[in-house]
């Protein structure tokens, strides 16, 4: 019986840690989102750019 309720326990907080992960990864998108994620900064662009010139050059 101890170790059904230990299973069972451990199943019950293995299910909230999923919920809990799954409503972290749809705040971190939301704020992605939110702050434009995924755009470069100027100078990183610049210097991305430069690297492509130089490579194609090579």
């Amino acid at each position: 019986m101890m170790a059904s309720d230990d299973t069972s326990d451990l199943a019950a907080r293995l299910a909230r840690l999923e919920r809990e992960l799954m409503e972290l990864k749809a705040r971190v998108i939301a704020l992605e989102r939110l702050e434009g994620a995924g755009e470069l900064h100027p100078t990183d662009s610049s210097t991305v750019q430069k690297k492509v010139v130089y490579d194609w050059q090579k």
